[in-house]
């Protein structure tokens, strides 16, 4: 017998149109369709994860933008919904940090200016990006190891 493995679903919001939407629900096993409920979530806070071994450049442009005197270099970058900006930098660690959005951690290797570098490009803006190969990293922290820069932000 086939169990629904969730309570609560997900629907894009781009699936929806400003107005004249119908919902069918097929309930094959039983319950009561009368006791869905809707809510509707404003993102709170924005997160990234981006490796130097996965650059952001798209793929039409690739052997184009590549040489030795033009490197391709990974970069984050954040996003508000409209009209709010970055209030604050909740976490953020360039080495190779680990975890998932709203529970990153700092792993073995940190670069100890990661906050402020984050800040002094993010903060009281709508959106940013953050070099993966920025100068303000400074030296470093760890030869030898592939870097990842972990951001997690508040928007208000």
């Amino acid at each position: 017998m086939w169990k629904a493995n969730s309570k609560m679903y997900h629907v894009p919001r781009s699936w929806f149109h400003p107005s004249g939407n119908t919902l069918v629900v097929f309930e094959e096993q039983g319950g009561d369709p009368t006791k869905i409920t809707f809510s509707r979530r404003v993102a709170a806070s924005v997160c990234s994860f981006v490796s130097e071994n996965y650059p952001s450049i798209d793929l039409e442009s690739w052997d184009k933008s590549i040489s030795d005197d033009n490197p391709v270099a990974a970069k984050v970058e954040l996003s508000c919904p409209k009209g709010k900006n970055i209030s604050s930098v909740k976490f953020a660690s360039f080495g190779d940090p680990s975890g998932t959005c709203r529970s990153y951690q700092q792993g073995s290797c940190h670069h100890s200016g990661s906050l402020s570098v984050v800040e002094k490009a993010c903060l009281n803006i709508n959106s940013c990006t953050v070099s993966l190969s920025d100068e303000g990293f400074g030296e470093d922290p760890c030869p030898g190891v592939t870097k990842t820069l972990a951001i997690e932000a508040d928007c208000s």
